[in-house]
């Protein structure tokens, strides 16, 4: 029989379990800063954008779709009880939608952030089109520089206190978000274009998202994001809704995720009261009709 496989098994075996009391429910850009890279206050990123690389600001990448009132758009759909604070994106590249994103955010919404999972190493289509290839910046050992693009980009729209990226593939960020119990409100995915691999992301970023939340993405137009997206909504039952290239699907607000266990909880306790009264009213009612007939 196969030895299964308990959760997350990267994870050493030795390392403490995350306690329920060290989750918050707000997590900050400074929290996740500092567990990733260390304290901000003393250590940023960004300070050494410049240090391997003499980038300039660059946004001429085209194929990003996302438009400011899109954004807005998305934010009005999340349930009625939910703020937006932690934004997830996954797939940044030159981060054109990330400082879109990002300028709502630190306008609209004071305090929130928008952390960005990407390797920064492209997808096929990318060192495949030579067109594309180029804005990958391949330097002459054959490594892409665009992750410091992606950091100049930022700094140069002064969003450093707004956005964080997470160089990590967007398997490893979601378990990374499962691992701390951080649950974005909205999740923005643009990562993987190809068949099999946009749906294990769509099952892995959907079970991180905050009940109520939104988890929408790009490229509609791609049969292989449009076959995964159908399949999965399919699979949950849930409605597809299109806006040009731009998907969007809605967490049902009654779905647990963690947070709302609690309000759960709490909702099937009333239900259980509600019922019971209801059975006991209707069994007072019989005893007195019984009582009634044989008087």
């Amino acid at each position: 029989m196969p030895e299964e496989i308990i959760d997350l098994n990267a994870v050493n075996p030795s390392h403490k379990p995350i306690h329920p009391s060290q989750v918050t429910k707000v997590v900050t850009f400074n929290q996740v800063h500092s567990i990733l890279y260390g304290d901000p206050s003393t250590k940023s990123i960004y300070n050494y954008t410049r240090k391997y690389f003499q980038k300039h600001l660059d946004l001429s990448y085209p194929h990003t779709f996302l438009q400011r009132d899109l954004f807005f758009a998305v934010i009005r759909k999340l349930h009625q009880s939910l703020k937006v604070q932690f934004v997830v994106e996954v797939g940044s590249f030159t981060g054109n939608s990330a400082i879109r994103m990002g300028s709502i955010l630190k306008q609209s919404y004071p305090g929130s952030f928008l952390l960005c999972i990407d390797t920064w190493l492209g997808d096929l289509n990318m060192w495949i089109n030579k067109v594309v290839w180029n804005h990958l910046s391949v330097s002459e050992d054959g490594r892409p520089t665009v992750y410091y693009q992606f950091l100049e980009n930022i700094l140069n729209a002064n969003l450093t206190d707004t956005i964080l990226p997470a160089s990590m593939t967007s398997l490893t960020g979601a378990r990374f978000l499962r691992t701390f119990r951080f649950h974005p409100q909205i999740i923005y995915l643009d990562s993987s274009h190809e068949q099999g691999e946009t749906l294990i992301e769509l099952a892995l970023y959907w079970n991180l998202l905050e009940a109520g939340g939104i988890l929408f993405g790009d490229d509609w137009t791609w049969a292989a994001v449009r076959c995964d997206v159908k399949k999965f909504a399919h699979i949950h039952k849930l409605q597809i809704e299109i806006v040009k290239s731009i998907w969007i699907l809605k967490k049902p607000f009654c779905i647990s995720n963690g947070y709302n266990t609690r309000h759960l909880k709490k909702c099937v306790t009333k239900l259980y009261h509600r019922y019971y009264n209801l059975l006991f009213h209707k069994y007072i009612i019989l005893t007195r009709n019984r009582n009634k007939t044989k008087q």
